[in-house]
C-alpha cells in the first residue's frame, strides 16, 4: 500500500485527460460541451472525501442531512485501470510495480471525483464495481492485495471480452505485453469504444539485460513449455534484436494512434522515479 505520505503529496496532482469529460454529472473536470458557465445541475449526498465546500448548508437544514451541489460544467470521467495479472508478473517485482500503479491512478481518480473500475487481466478475470469517493480508495486496495498473479493471458482476447462501455473515458493498461496473441487488437478495441488509451509497458531489468550463460533451460512460466539453450553472443544479440522490436513496436503503435505509451522498470522508486516518469509524459499533473 503507498505510504501515506505519498498520498499527501499526490493531493496536489491529478490524472490529465487530454479531451473534453462526457461522464455523468458529479466530477470535477470541466466539460467544453456544456459551456463555461458554472451552472447549477442537481444534488448528490456527500460522502467521506467529497470537498466540503461543496455543501449545500439550506439543504441540510431542512433534511439534516449533508448534500453537494454539482454543476453542468463539472463531469465525473469512466477511469479503467487493467492489469496483467498473468504468472508472468509475479516475476522479478512487475507485479508490486503494477500495484503501485493502479493504487497511484486509482487514488488520484478517486480523489479527483471520478468513478474507478479496476480488472484484473488473466486468471478468473476479477473486478471491481465501479468506485466513487476518495472513501472507496481501500476498497480499490484490498481488491489489489487480495490478486495472485497466474495462469496465461491472451490481451487481445481478453481485452476485446472486457465489460468496458463506450464512452468518453480513460483506459490504463498495465503490462509487460508478455502475451502470444499480440497487444494490437487490444488496444484498438479500447480505441474504437471510445477510451483515452495510456499503455503502461512493465519489464523488470534482468529482461533488459538477461544474466545468462552456458547451457541453460528456459522455462515459459504460464504455458511450462521449455527449450534447451546454449548461450552465445549471437544468441544474446538476436533477443536484443528481438526485444528492441517489441519495445519500438509498442511504443511506434501507441504514438500513431494517439495513444500514450510509457515504459517502467519494476525495481523504479515509484514514490520517486515512477511518478517522475508519469509526470513528464504528461498522464499526471
Amino acid at each position: 500500500m503507498l505510504s501515506e505520505g505519498f498520498l499527501r503529496r499526490l493531493d496536489a496532482l491529478r490524472l490529465t485527460l487530454r479531451a473534453p469529460a462526457q461522464g455523468g454529472a458529479g466530477g470535477l473536470r470541466r466539460s467544453k460541451a456544456l459551456g463555461t458557465s458554472v451552472e447549477f445541475s442537481d444534488f448528490r449526498e456527500y460522502a467521506p472525501g467529497d470537498d466540503p465546500r461543496r455543501l449545500d448548508w439550506n439543504a441540510y437544514a431542512r433534511f439534516d442531512r449533508l448534500f453537494l451541489k454539482l454543476f453542468m460544467e463539472e463531469q465525473e470521467t469512466q477511469v479503467n485501470i487493467l492489469l496483467d495479472a498473468s504468472t508472468s508478473m509475479a516475476e522479478r517485482g512487475k507485479w508490486e510495480m503494477a500495484q503501485g500503479l493502479a493504487q497511484l491512478f486509482g487514488y488520484l481518480a478517486l480523489r479527483g471525483g471520478d468513478r474507478v473500475t479496476l480488472y484484473a487481466l488473466g486468471g478468473d478475470g476479477r473486478y471491481t464495481p465501479s468506485l466513487s469517493g476518495r472513501a472507496d480508495y481501500m476498497r480499490a486496495v484490498r481488491f489489489l492485495e487480495d490478486i495472485r498473479p497466474a495462469g496465461e493471458l491472451r490481451l487481445c482476447r481478453d481485452v476485446q471480452r472486457l465489460p468496458v462501455k463506450a464512452g468518453r473515458g480513460i483506459t490504463l493498461l498495465i503490462t509487460d505485453l508478455m502475451s502470444p496473441d499480440g497487444h494490437e487488437k487490444a488496444l484498438q478495441s479500447l480505441q474504437y469504444r471510445k477510451q483515452e488509451v495510456t499503455l503502461l509497458h512493465v519489464l523488470s531489468p534482468w529482461e533488459m539485460e538477461p544474466e545468462l550463460e552456458g547451457m541453460v533451460r528456459l522455462i515459459d512460466s504460464e504455458t511450462g513449455e521449455n527449450r534447451e539453450l546454449l548461450i552465445s553472443g549471437d544468441l544474446m544479440k538476436a533477443y536484443h534484436a528481438a526485444l528492441e522490436g517489441l519495445l519500438k513496436g509498442a511504443e511506434t503503435f501507441c504514438h500513431d494512434r494517439e495513444m500514450g505509451y510509457i515504459r517502467l522498470l519494476s525495481d523504479m522508486d515509484i514514490e520517486v522515479e515512477a511518478l517522475r516518469a508519469l509526470s513528464r509524459v504528461g498522464i499526471v499533473g
